[in-house]
């Protein structure tokens, strides 16, 4: 199994002004993905916190203990501590990581200050011909092996800090978190930015639609983009996110 640089995976913060950010890597991957956004917000005087997720930023090893109750508990106090110290919270993830924070929104917006949610290349469905057989094939192989590179970058998939192998009893519980945020879309009523890449080759690009469609908001705005796979944060399009995020939030929280 490939060795995670403990550094490039550690939690960050950056105690900025009273506008806070939630952000959230995605499944198995850590918070280097979220990183160069966290700063970039950061230089705006917004203040950032990203923890990794239970079981990740280790060892495919320690995921395989946790379960989506694990993560969302962790986004959870992560929002609440964040909350604390700001007037109003954005909650931005990347993957799974957006799933969470609609999960969030849905349930937690009014008690914890949630202004708005940007999520990119979030899915509240997979697509895949194997995954029917998941329950049956857990039985007998712990993790998935290594897939393609979800990053076209070739500058930035080396780059990359995420696990190369995937416990399958985790890709189980994550099929759980998907089909249960999928039915609370509807309670999701803030403000809610959606960026996808059309050549996502993790999560099937229509999932965007399907969300957009879903959601409670009345302010939604889907951007699609055509240069990156599946990781947009650190990808060929990674400057336009971190832009459209900053301008989500600008606006959405009346900054000057």
């Amino acid at each position: 199994m490939r060795q995670l640089n403990p550094e490039k995976v550690a939690e960050f913060r950056f105690d900025r002004g009273p506008v806070g950010c939630l952000l959230t890597h995605g499944f198995t991957g850590s918070p280097f993905e979220m990183r160069a956004l966290g700063e970039y917000l950061a230089a705006k005087d917004i203040s950032v916190l990203c923890r990794p997720l239970p079981g990740h930023g280790t060892s495919p090893r320690d995921m395989i203990t946790t379960n989506w109750h694990d993560w969302y508990r962790a986004c959870l106090n992560n929002l609440a501590e964040l909350s604390d110290r700001c007037d109003r919270v954005f909650l931005c993830g990347m993957s799974m990581g957006g799933t969470l924070s609609l999960h969030l929104a849905a349930h937690h917006a009014r008690e914890y200050n949630v202004a708005g949610v940007a999520a990119y290349g979030a899915p509240v469905y997979l697509k895949n011909i194997l995954l029917p057989l998941v329950p049956l094939l857990k039985r007998f192989i712990r993790f998935k092996p290594p897939s393609e590179s979800d990053v076209a970058d070739p500058v930035a998939c080396k780059q990359q800090e995420s696990y190369d192998r995937t416990p399958l009893e985790c890709i189980s519980s994550l099929l759980d978190l998907l089909a249960h945020v999928k039915n609370d879309l509807q309670d999701v009523t803030v403000p809610v930015l959606l960026i996808q890449s059309r050549n996502d080759n993790t999560v099937h690009p229509p999932n965007v639609h399907l969300i957009h469609e879903l959601l409670g908001s009345r302010d939604k705005t889907v951007i699609e983009v055509d240069r990156s796979y599946h990781v947009l944060t650190v990808d060929y399009d990674r400057e336009l996110v971190r832009e459209k995020t900053y301008e989500f939030i600008q606006r959405v929280g009346n900054l000057a």
